[in-house]
């Protein structure tokens, strides 16, 4: 296994302390006990608690994951592709879950993590539109405003994940393939020409 950097080992006591404590008390007093270095190593590395922050959430990044998906691994097929969007997109927010829902909760009081945690489904947008915008010139989505359809896509699964998140299985029983299964077919179905 390799050894984790500084960097990595600051940002991994961050977010599990995000998580436990929240971003009021995630101090970097903390962070720097978490990750047995110095409280100045934090700043060296980090300048404040906000870079660091932001370093945190662009390091669970899904955006840069899903680029590359669309890039190397689409095979042009609509429900085939959208599913697995959807499969990457939920490992993603399950790995994210505790961060995202602090970052909601408390994105009134810090509105600096609300800009960090709008650029999870904005990033995501982005490259939902370019995916819609190459599918629609082969000829394999109907005419439609793609940039509602990416986000009717993005909502439909983060609403999902919000629901599996907060009820479990109450709302919405069965598991993570039921779901992609069943929505994505549906949705596939109301694009494809």
């Amino acid at each position: 296994m390799t050894e984790l950097s500084t960097q990595e080992k600051i940002i991994k006591a961050v977010i599990e302390l995000f998580r436990d404590h929240g971003y009021k008390g995630a101090t970097t007093r903390a962070i720097a006990e978490k990750a047995g270095v110095n409280e100045v190593t934090i700043f060296r590395h980090f300048g404040n608690k906000k870079r660091l922050m932001e370093a945190a959430i662009q390091s669970l990044s899904y955006h840069s994951m899903l680029k590359k998906m669309i890039s190397e691994k689409m095979v042009w097929d609509l429900e085939q592709d959208l599913t697995n969007i959807a499969q990457g997109y939920l490992q993603e927010m399950e790995k994210m879950q505790d961060l995202i829902l602090i970052g909601l909760r408390e994105a009134e009081m810090f509105p600096e993590l609300n800009e960090y945690i709008v650029e999870i489904p904005t990033n995501l947008k982005k490259s939902m539109v370019e995916y819609f915008t190459e599918m629609h010139k082969k000829g394999k989505l109907v005419h439609t405003d793609i940039e509602f359809q990416a986000m009717n896509f993005i909502w439909l699964n983060f609403g999902y994940f919000l629901s599996k998140s907060r009820f479990g299985d109450q709302v919405i029983p069965g598991t993570n393939v039921d779901f992609i299964q069943h929505s994505v077919r549906l949705f596939a179905r109301g694009l494809t020409p």
